[in-house]
């Protein structure tokens, strides 16, 4: 009887998807009107024999092949699907980003949460950026003036980088001149560009990738990078600059948590980073020197919390170049940041700990000002009495002269007249550098 259930087992789990990777890499497809199992099959599978597993993944109203199926979405096996309709998603897009469809001559604005299908075509301009999710739930990310083209293809998708730079972790990358990255065990972070000059340099952040040029291949570890230099094989791996360890706010023009001067708090200068000039190093064993390559850059996210589920803003800018989030077009709020600091060769560091950065473009307000403006005095008392209330103020000056605000807002000043015109200026400014400035000319004669 054992031997009996022990076959039946197997032959059930034979005829059965394998769900340690059915459950992870699934597509949707559209249904159309007067589409059927079979029809679905024919267009859309290898094999349109295994048109019933497709039953296994879906709560289908009939499994009758022959029947029309109401219009919705069906979860399809990645592994079945031919390879010309398996897609991608476009997930994020910075513009301007263009899209062009296979065999297509046109390339168009490319929208949020589009689709991109085999051999698509992606280019970002100056400024843009674009995250692809593939079957495979890894996000590849092409930063600005790339052009690529996507072809999701297998469990290892593959992109073809023709232009700019990349960021992956599982893809399969494909050169211009033929070079060939491919990530090693179960996760890697990585890097690949196209120099200006077309050499290609490749930058691995975490685990490691294979690259291979003109029959060579080289094991590229954690920490390292390789350049490719036109018609070479790839040089031995060296290591990357390890960053200078800072808090984000440093960056920015001004501490979020207190009042700034009046010419506004610089960023900090950075000295270079230091790498490991050892290619042989081992842990804890590595002997750092300082690095002749100068900071260039710096990478800056931000988003609403600090787990960074969806980046809200983001740019590169040169190291030096204070980060001003008031200037930013995004809403008043508080937000966590991170940057990650390029070299002047392109490698990039990884992104520091979140820190806490807020914007506020709210300046306080004086409400209950007197003395009215061009109020008129006479007669032997030769002052007035500057008196109002705050809101959302860290400190308050009339004619240059810090005064005390009250628990419920109210100030007052004394304020000297002289003979004729007076003028009285009142600033109040709160903890992020925002200004109310009001004036009052009054006038004074002396009997």
């Amino acid at each position: 009887m054992k031997k009996i259930l022990w076959i039946l087992f197997m032959l059930f789990l034979a005829h059965r998807p394998n769900f340690s990777w059915a459950r992870e890499i699934l597509q949707e497809i559209v249904v159309q009107p007067g589409d059927t199992l079979w029809s679905i099959a024919n267009k859309y599978l290898k094999d349109p024999k295994r048109w019933n597993e497709i039953v296994n993944y879906n709560e289908l109203p009939t499994a009758d092949p022959t029947l029309a199926l109401p219009g919705t979405k069906i979860k399809v096996p990645i592994q079945l699907i031919k390879e010309e309709f398996r897609n991608a998603e476009l997930i994020r897009l910075v513009p301007e980003v263009k899209v062009k469809p296979k065999n297509g001559s046109d390339w168009k604005s490319a929208k949020p949460n589009m689709t991109l299908n085999y051999e698509d075509s992606l280019r970002t301009l100056k400024g843009g950026q674009a995250q692809v999710k593939f079957p495979s739930k890894e996000i590849v990310q092409i930063n600005e003036n790339s052009y690529v083209i996507l072809k999701p293809e297998k469990i290892l998708q593959e992109i073809q980088l023709l232009e700019g730079d990349i960021r992956a972790s599982k893809a399969k990358v494909i050169l211009p001149q033929g070079t060939v990255i491919r990530p090693k065990g179960s996760y890697s972070d990585y890097q690949a560009r196209v120099r200006e000059d077309n050499t290609e340099v490749v930058f691995v952040y975490k685990g490691k990738v294979d690259v291979t040029a003109k029959g060579k291949t080289v094991t590229v570890p954690e920490g390292y990078g390789t350049e490719v230099k036109k018609f070479s094989t790839p040089d031995v791996p060296k290591p990357l600059p390890s960053f200078p360890d800072f808090n984000p706010a440093e960056l920015t023009s001004e501490a979020p948590t207190a009042p700034r001067s009046q010419n506004g708090q610089g960023a900090r200068s950075l000295s270079a980073p230091q790498i490991n000039d050892d290619p042989t190093r081992k842990q804890g064993k590595a002997k750092a020197v300082v690095s002749e390559k100068i900071l260039a850059n710096y990478h800056v996210q931000l988003a609403a919390n600090e787990k960074f589920e969806k980046v809200i803003f983001e740019d590169i800018q040169p190291t030096g170049k204070v980060f001003d989030i008031k200037k930013k077009a995004i809403p008043d709020g508080t937000y966590f940041m991170r940057v990650a600091f390029i070299d002047a060769l392109g490698a990039r560091g990884s992104f520091s700990s979140p820190t806490q950065i807020i914007k506020d473009n709210v300046p306080p307000l004086i409400n209950n000002l007197t003395p009215e403006d061009g109020a008129h005095f006479e007669g032997e008392e030769y002052y007035c009495d500057v008196i109002g209330t705050v809101e959302g103020a860290a400190y308050i000056s009339v004619n240059d002269e810090v005064i005390f605000i009250s628990a419920t807002g109210r100030f007052s000043k004394f304020v000297t007249l002289h003979d004729g015109m007076n003028v009285i200026r009142i600033v109040a400014r709160d903890v992020m550098g925002n200004e109310t400035i009001k004036e009052r000319k009054v006038y004074y004669n002396k009997r």
